[in-house]
């Protein structure tokens, strides 16, 4: 087994970031990472070995998705998988950074997302001539397989925020052809190729969720065995050729014969189209895999409908991250032209969940956030089946100010009679209120998490967030454990040998107490039984618990004297008890933050902490009778509500090629985007938007769901 000592530290540090940063990880199909196969050398011994495996994950999420992989390995005989991913090569121009790649395994490559079209062929290879560069990676990535290695690709050649995925590069693929052309004539173990799906709730949001799906496994063998059938001249000719190769081999079979495979199929024109035309095939398989594994919308107003219509169906409930996947993936299938549904139904309901979706957005709200400040429904003239006596019958538009003081009084109640039993109120606000012993350690990794993500991060690029918040958290925390063990170690040179007395002098007694009162009973029948032998006539019962007890109390003094005079020792263990510390505020920081942030969410935050003061003014003013000055006018025409309804400019990247990014331009060009500078904002007007939004959004999925005849899954059980 190697040390791998780099990579085992960047492991770690991947497992306290990612674990730190979200509340929820889940990992599905990690078994089919293993590739077990059986050693087929001797044929005596079956011993079960990892496979070569070529992992294809998503990436989104810029270093975090490294890190995800990283720490989500499944073990194998205690040991997880040693992952060697490739990065692109402007990475290991630094010499720093160079020798840590070099050191963790990762294999360099030069990016170029715009060559899909030629089935991985670089412009020297389509013109029979060596690409050197293209040469070295297959030839490291093939010698890392041959050592039963895992490999990461993430074949979408960088990392986007996009509703679908938009590209798929064809690298993987070819490497995995390269492979298999080397291993048939070395009999080494089959190479499978593992899509793996990353999906988060909300990738740029501290403590939300993200899920790892590990496909099924792609068999390269398979589709190599197309090819290489003996029916075909090229395949003949290509094997008489691998035949004589293998008999002029050099010293280092592993890499040379490798290298001029390499050549040879590359060298004739209608060997590279064989190659070009397999690998195409094993990288629409990818593809397809990836897209069953992730969620994907045709454009960025499909997915905003989706997630808002999923997030209503849940109501007050966490959608449950096992279903998160196919929940929104359903809605979105819904929101799709089909023939299922009428296009005029359906374009109605996108416009009332993207008008919702866009009032949520701008104010800093969720749906659940909004549902937790205000569960009653208002009362809309189309909508008369959500009325509830609690609640005004007529138009929301045409409530007086007395009626609005109803309304609030009516959700008041609402949020009283929600802490019955008190009890479990109490219990609620306990656990609360349980991190705040430690969280003032934390509040530097707070202040350098948000400026850190200010500063580094590329504006409108939201991959680039949550690597840079993890990042500035993990440096804050360091400080925090620092100075907080500064201030210890004063409050313990004032008054350290007053605690230090008043803790011995507990424990003392303390151990005392255990042994009279588990060992009081043996002493009690051996001195009996000592008493009555000849020996030790002269000895009483009473005597010996004393000596038992000097005795032990001697031996226990001088040990803990001895312990303490050498001074590495001492050294060791103030280390050893600092370490404990801090993991112990790590894990009570971890067990109580998802309550916490929870509550902040609904109460502290600025956007719920202006609501929360809007709701309960409202509840202390005077009111009169009049009525509202949008009686008769449409609430979504106000001038100073239309530019709460623009949507976030759509994310643009670099590497993704053109043509992807003008379709889906063009796909949202009739839509009012969100313009940054203007500052959200919580009003009256805007709470009467945001109700009227959400009735209108809650009729709209009822309707889509009954004309669908669909349900979406809550549960197992289901």
């Amino acid at each position: 087994m190697e040390l791998q000592l780099v990579y085992r530290i960047l492991r770690k540090i991947s497992d306290w970031s990612v674990t730190g940063y979200y509340s929820e990880i889940l990992v599905e199909g990690s078994e089919n990472v293993l590739n077990i196969q059986h050693d087929s050398v001797d044929a005596k011994r079956k011993d079960t070995i990892n496979g070569p495996v070529i992992l294809c994950s998503t990436h989104h999420n810029e270093m975090i998705d490294i890190a995800t992989l990283a720490m989500t390995m499944p073990k194998y005989q205690g040991e997880r998988r040693h992952v060697c991913f490739w990065a692109k090569e402007s990475m290991f121009k630094n010499i720093i950074g160079g020798w840590i790649m070099r050191s963790s395994g990762a294999i360099a490559v030069k990016r170029n997302p715009n060559n899909s079209e030629s089935g991985g062929l670089t412009e020297k290879e389509k013109l029979g001539e060596k690409d050197n560069e293209v040469e070295s990676l297959f030839a490291s990535t093939t010698r890392a397989l041959t050592l039963h290695k895992v490999v990461g690709v993430f074949p979408e050649g960088t990392s986007y925020t996009q509703p679908r995925i938009v590209q798929v590069m064809p690298g993987a693929a070819r490497a995995a052809v390269e492979y298999d052309i080397w291993r048939r004539q070395k009999g080494e173990q089959d190479v499978v190729i593992v899509p793996v799906g990353i999906v988060y709730t909300d990738k740029s949001r501290y403590q939300s969720r993200l899920v790892v799906r590990y496909g099924t496994p792609i068999n390269v063998k398979a589709y190599c065995d197309e090819l290489f059938a003996p029916s075909t001249s090229v395949t003949s000719s290509m094997f008489s050729s691998l035949s004589s190769l293998s008999a002029n081999s050099s010293i280092n079979p592993a890499l040379s014969s490798q290298e001029s495979t390499y050549s040879l199929c590359l060298s004739e024109k209608e060997n590279a189209s064989a190659t070009r035309a397999l690998t195409k095939s094993i990288a629409l398989r990818i593809e397809k895999a990836l897209l069953g594994l992730t969620i994907n919308a045709h454009d960025w107003e499909t997915l905003y409908s989706a997630g808002v219509a999923r997030d209503i169906v849940f109501e007050d409930e966490e959608v449950p991250l096992g279903y998160w996947v196919f929940n929104t993936q359903l809605f979105v299938d819904l929101l799709t032209p089909s023939s299922s549904i009428s296009s005029e139904s359906l374009t109605e309901t996108k416009h009332a969940l993207i008008r919702y979706f866009a009032l949520l957005h701008r104010t800093g709200l969720t749906h659940a956030v909004l549902y937790g400040l205000f569960p009653l429904p208002v009362t809309l003239e189309s909508t008369g089946t959500f009325s509830r006596s609690t609640t005004p019958l007529k138009h929301v538009r045409d409530w007086t100010d007395g009626e609005w003081k109803w309304y609030h009084s009516a959700t008041f109640s609402q949020h009283l009679r929600s802490l019955r039993p008190y009890s479990t109120a109490l219990k609620s606000a306990a656990l609360t209120l349980a991190i705040l012993p430690v969280l003032p350690l934390y509040f530097p990794a707070f202040i350098m998490s948000h400026f850190t993500a200010r500063l580094l991060a590329m504006p409108g690029e939201e991959e680039g967030e949550a690597q840079f918040r993890s990042v500035g958290g993990g440096v804050g925390l360091g400080v925090g454990l620092a100075v907080g063990r500064g201030v210890v170690i004063q409050i313990w040179r004032r008054n350290g040998a007053r605690i230090w007395k008043s803790i011995s002098t507990v424990v003392a007694e303390g151990t005392r107490g255990l042994i009279a009162r588990y060992l009081d009973p043996y002493i009690s029948r051996v001195s009996q039984v000592m008493a009555r032998t000849s020996l030790v006539q002269e000895c009483s019962s009473n005597l010996l618990p004393d000596l038992y007890y000097s005795k032990i109390s001697n031996l226990t003094s001088s040990a803990f004297k001895t312990l303490i005079a050498q001074k590495m020792t001492r050294k060791l263990l103030r280390g050893a008890g600092w370490l404990i510390a801090a993991w112990c505020v790590v894990k009570w920081y971890s067990l109580c933050i998802k309550r916490a942030h929870r509550v902040y969410t609904y109460t502290l935050a600025p956007p719920a902490r202006k609501l929360w003061m809007y709701h309960l003014s409202t509840l202390l003013t005077y009111c009169s009778s009049s009525t509202n000055t949008l009686s008769d006018a449409d609430v979504f025409e106000d001038p100073d509500i239309v530019p709460y309804l623009a949507l976030p400019p759509p994310p643009t990247n670099a590497f993704i090629r053109k043509r992807e990014q003008a379709r889906v331009q063009s796909d949202s060009s009739n839509i009012p985007r969100f313009n940054p500078k203007q500052r959200p904002m919580i009003t009256s007007k805007l709470l009467l938007a945001l109700l009227c939004a959400r009735e209108e959004a809650r009729r709209a999925v009822h309707i889509l769901v009954d004309e669908a005849k669909v349900l979406p899954v809550h549960s197992k059980e289901n």
